[in-house]
């Protein structure tokens, strides 16, 4: 399994140095919603990586079908405060770790 991430292109060099292979360029939401659905479409991610920023201009059908994505893992990172983490382990192994 293997971590993608989409983003600007910032964003993309930094996470490129660090190792992640699969990191792509986005700079518009229209291209932001093209290379997710690429990278939902390749079976070898197991984890997308997305800025909450980015997370939050995309379309609301996207962001749940992303939510509810089991394959890839949809992860978000930035300084936004949110429980999404959590929630999501505590859905997948049925446990609240935090607790």
């Amino acid at each position: 399994m293997e971590i993608a991430f989409v983003g600007g292109s910032e964003s993309v060099l930094g996470f490129n140095l660090a190792g992640v292979k699969k990191s792509y360029a986005a700079n518009t939401e229209d291209e932001m919603v093209s290379k997710i659905g690429d990278v939902m479409a390749d079976s070898s991610v197991g984890i997308l990586v997305l800025k909450q920023s980015d997370y939050n201009k995309l379309p609301k059908r996207l962001q749940e079908q992303l939510s509810e994505s089991i394959k890839p893992t949809m992860i978000t990172i930035g300084t936004e405060q949110s429980t999404e983490m959590r929630e999501k382990i505590k859905r997948a192994i049925g446990v609240d770790l935090w607790k």
